[in-house]
C-alpha cells in the first residue's frame, strides 16, 4: 500500500536537498543532479519525493541499495529504511516542467524586434509546486535546507534563495552560482531567476544587505521602482521586533509575465516587471505595497508557516496588515484609514451579496484572507492594546520559528499576554460568516479625517443647495485628496451653476488625485470646463491623461485631432494605456493620411507580440476586436495567449477566440493557420 501524503512527515524527515542544475533553453528542459539527506523516523520500506509530471522524465541513481520507481507524481525510494538512521541519495533527472518553472523568450518567435525581449527562466512554487522542476516535498509541513548550484551563460545573472556562497567563471563561457539557505524552509518557497539585470545594493540599519535588480535599459527607473525600500525594511523589522530571519541578504527581482503581483520566496522576492515604474507613474501605481507585503511574508509565511490552508490568513492577513503600517509610515495616517475604509467597503459588499465566509476556512477567497485578515489584526490591537499586541506577535514568532502553526497557537499567546478573554473577538472577527462592519466603522471613526470624510460621503443623496457651503469649504487649500475625490464624484453629473463653481474649485486645487477624479468622472464635460480639462492632457499622471483624452475626444467633435496632437508622445504605463488608446482614437479621427493610418494600425498589431507584457497584449487584442481587424500574426499571438500560464490572460484570450470563431470568415482564417497554432487551439477550431 502506498504511503498517504499527509503521513509522510511521521516516517521521514528530509533534511537537505542539494541540486546541481543546468538548462536546455531551446527544449525547455531542466537537467539536475540531486544529493538528498534524510532521517528515517519510523521503520519503512518505501518513502517518496514529490515530482509532478515526471512521466517522461529521465530518473536514475547509482545507489544500489535504494531502488527508484515513479508513480502518482512521486519518485518512490524503496529500501530497508531503519528508524533513527540518516541516509543520503544521489539522484539524476531530466524533465520538461509544465508548471512552476517557465522559460521565456528563448525561441524568439512572434516577437516585436523593436521592443526588448527579456530571455528569462523563473519559478513560482506557491500553488504550482516546486516539484514540477525540482524533486522535493510539496507538504509545507516538511521544512528542508536547500542548496542550488546552477551553471549558465556568464552574461546572465542567476538569482536564488539564501547566501551566495560563490560565483565561479569557467572556460566554456559559463559561470557557476552556488546558493545555500541558512535555515530550513518549505519547498514551495524555493526561487530561481535567470536573466540579464543590473544590481544595486544598500544596507539596512541592522546590517542586512538589500539587493535590488532591474533591467539594464530601465536603470533610470530604479529610484521610483524601489522608492522607500530601506525605510520599508527598517520599519517592518523594527515593528515586528524580530530580526530578519533569512541570513545576511534580502533580494528583489522583477520578471516578465509573472503570474501574480509578487511572491515572497524565502529571502528572494520575485515580482512582476509591471511594477518597474518611472517618476510619472509612481503617484498612480507603484511597488511600495507589494514590496512591503512580500517583505512581511519573510516572517509570516516563511519563518512561521500555516499547517493547512484554513489558517492562510496567518500569512496573508499579517502581510497585508504590516504593509499598510509601513505605508502609513511614509504616506500618512489619512492614507492608512482610507485604505481600511476601502477594504471595509469591499467586505461589506461581500456581505450584501451573501457570499462572505469566516476568516478561518479552507479555500477562502483572497478578499477574506488578505483584507479581512488585516482588519482582524487592527481589531485585535484595539482589543488588547498596542503593547500587548506587539508582545504577542513577538512571542508567537519566537516560539514557533521555522515551524508550522495554527490560528489557535497565535490566539493562545495573545490571550495569555493580554490576560483577556478573546472568545467574543474570535467569534466576531474570525469565525462569523459576515464581516463585522459596525465594529469596523467604530474603529474608523476614531480618525478625525474619517469623521469628516464619512460626513461628506453621507451627503451623496442630498440636494446641492443644502451641502454647497460644506463642500466648498472642504475644497479650500490644502484640500484633502480623498475628500476632494468624493466631492467630484457627487458633482460630476450635476450641470447647475453651483456645481460648475465647485468643479472649477476642484480643478484649482492642483491635487493629482482630485485631478484624476475629475478626468475619470466628467464624462459629460461642460464647455466652460473644457480648457481646464485640456490642461490635464499634459498631466504627469498617465491615468489622468488617458481619462482626459478619452472624455475630451468623446465630447468635442471639432477638437479631436488637436487632443491627439497634444498626447501623441505620451506612452503611458508599462501597459501602454495612453498609447494604445491614442492609436484607436486616431484610427477613428478625420485628418490623418492613409499612410499615417497604416502606421497606427501596424503599431497596434505589433503590441500583440509575445515579448510585450500581458496587459499590453490584452489591451491590443481588445481594441483589435473592437475594430474587427486582426492580422494573421495577431491571430497567432492571440492563440498563443490562450496557452499562457496566467489563467486570467489565458481565459481572456480563449474567450475571445471562441467569439471570433463564431464568424465564418474567422473560421476559414484559423484553418489556414492551423499548422502553426498550439494544440489547444487546433482542438478548439476542430471542435
Amino acid at each position: 500500500m502506498l504511503p498517504i501524503h499527509s503521513q509522510q512527515t511521521k516516517i521521514v524527515d528530509y533534511k537537505k536537498i542539494q541540486a546541481n542544475l543546468t538548462f536546455d533553453t531551446i527544449n525547455k528542459k531542466v537537467i539536475g543532479q540531486l544529493n538528498i539527506n534524510f532521517t528515517i523516523l519510523e521503520d519503512s520500506n518505501k518513502i517518496y519525493l514529490d515530482a509532478r509530471n515526471f512521466d517522461k522524465a529521465i530518473i536514475s541513481s547509482e545507489n544500489k541499495k535504494i531502488k527508484l520507481a515513479y508513480a502518482d507524481n512521486k519518485i518512490y525510494l524503496e529500501g530497508k529504511f531503519k528508524k533513527d538512521t540518516d541516509y543520503s541519495l544521489n539522484l539524476n533527472y531530466e524533465t520538461q516542467p509544465k508548471k512552476a518553472l517557465y522559460f521565456w523568450g528563448w525561441d524568439e518567435k512572434h516577437i516585436d524586434i523593436s521592443a526588448p525581449n527579456h530571455k528569462q527562466i523563473w519559478t513560482q512554487g506557491q500553488g504550482k509546486y516546486t516539484s514540477h522542476w525540482l524533486p522535493s516535498i510539496d507538504d509545507m509541513n516538511d521544512k528542508i535546507l536547500f542548496e542550488l548550484i546552477v551553471n549558465f551563460n556568464k552574461n546572465y545573472q542567476v538569482i536564488s534563495n539564501g547566501n551566495l556562497v560563490s560565483v565561479k567563471e569557467k572556460i566554456d563561457n559559463t559561470k557557476t552560482w552556488h546558493y545555500q539557505t541558512p535555515k530550513p524552509m518549505s519547498s514551495y518557497l524555493v526561487a530561481l531567476v535567470v536573466g540579464k539585470y543590473n544590481k544595486k545594493e544598500s544596507t539596512s540599519l541592522t546590517g542586512i544587505k538589500l539587493e535590488n535588480y532591474i533591467y539594464p535599459e530601465r536603470i533610470n527607473d530604479y529610484e521610483p521602482t524601489y522608492r522607500y525600500q530601506e525605510q520599508i525594511f527598517n520599519f517592518i523589522e523594527t515593528e515586528i521586533g524580530i530580526p530578519y530571519p533569512w541570513g545576511n541578504t534580502y533580494r528583489q527581482v522583477p520578471v516578465r509575465d509573472f503570474l501574480y503581483a509578487g511572491m515572497e520566496n524565502t529571502g528572494c522576492t520575485i515580482f512582476s516587471d509591471d511594477f518597474i515604474v518611472d517618476k510619472n507613474t509612481f503617484e498612480d501605481k507603484n511597488y511600495t505595497n507589494v514590496n512591503a507585503h512580500e517583505l512581511a511574508h519573510q516572517w509570516f509565511g516563511n519563518l512561521i508557516t500555516e499547517t493547512k490552508s484554513e489558517h492562510h490568513w496567518l500569512h496573508e492577513g499579517f502581510a497585508t496588515y504590516y504593509a499598510l503600517l509601513a505605508e502609513k509610515d511614509f504616506f500618512g495616517e489619512d492614507y492608512f484609514y482610507f485604505k481600511l475604509y476601502e477594504n471595509a467597503e469591499l467586505l461589506e459588499a461581500q456581505n450584501t451579496r451573501k457570499n462572505s465566509t469566516p476568516l478561518i476556512i479552507n479555500n477562502g477567497n483572497s478578499l477574506t484572507y488578505y483584507q479581512r485578515g488585516a482588519w482582524a489584526l487592527v481589531a485585535l490591537e484595539k482589543e488588547i492594546g498596542t503593547a500587548n499586541f506587539k508582545k504577542s506577535v513577538k512571542q508567537f514568532l519566537n516560539r514557533y520559528a521555522y515551524k508550522n502553526v495554527t490560528t489557535n497557537n497565535f490566539l493562545t499567546i495573545a490571550a495569555q499576554v493580554s490576560k483577556k478573554d478573546l472568545s467574543l473577538y474570535s467569534k466576531n472577527w474570525l469565525y462569523n460568516e459576515e464581516f463585522p462592519t459596525k465594529e469596523a466603522l467604530e474603529i474608523l471613526t476614531e480618525s478625525k479625517f474619517m469623521q469628516q470624510f464619512l460626513l461628506i460621503a453621507g451627503q451623496r443623496t442630498q440636494p446641492l443647495i443644502g451641502k454647497y457651503t460644506m463642500l466648498s469649504k472642504s475644497l479650500n487649500f490644502p484640500a484633502n485628496s480623498y475628500i476632494g475625490q468624493e466631492i467630484v464624484e457627487q458633482l460630476a453629473l450635476n450641470n447647475s451653476p453651483e456645481a460648475l463653481s465647485l468643479l472649477n474649485k476642484a480643478f484649482d486645487t492642483k491635487d493629482p488625485q482630485i485631478e484624476l477624479s475629475l478626468a475619470n468622472n466628467l464624462t459629460q464635460i461642460p464647455i466652460a470646463l473644457e480648457p481646464k480639462m485640456q490642461q490635464l492632457l499634459q498631466s504627469n499622471s498617465y491615468s489622468t491623461a488617458e481619462a482626459a483624452l478619452y472624455n475630451l475626444w468623446n465630447n468635442f467633435e471639432n477638437n479631436k485631432k488637436q487632443y491627439l496632437e497634444l498626447t501623441q508622445k505620451s506612452p503611458g504605463f508599462n501597459s501602454k494605456n495612453v498609447k494604445t488608446l491614442w492609436l484607436v482614437l486616431a484610427l477613428n479621427t478625420p485628418g490623418f493620411t492613409t499612410k499615417e493610418r497604416s502606421l497606427f494600425f501596424n503599431e497596434l498589431q505589433n503590441y500583440t507580440a509575445t515579448n510585450y507584457n500581458t496587459k499590453v497584449r490584452q489591451t491590443a487584442f481588445q481594441y483589435l476586436e473592437l475594430l474587427d481587424s486582426f492580422s494573421d500574426e495577431s491571430l497567432i499571438n492571440l492563440s498563443l495567449g490562450a496557452t499562457h500560464p496566467s489563467w486570467q490572460f489565458n481565459k481572456y484570450c480563449t474567450k475571445m477566440l471562441e467569439r471570433l470563431l463564431e464568424k465564418n470568415k474567422n473560421q476559414t482564417r484559423f484553418r489556414n493557420l492551423i499548422d502553426i497554432l498550439p494544440t489547444k487551439i487546433k482542438e478548439l477550431i476542430k471542435g
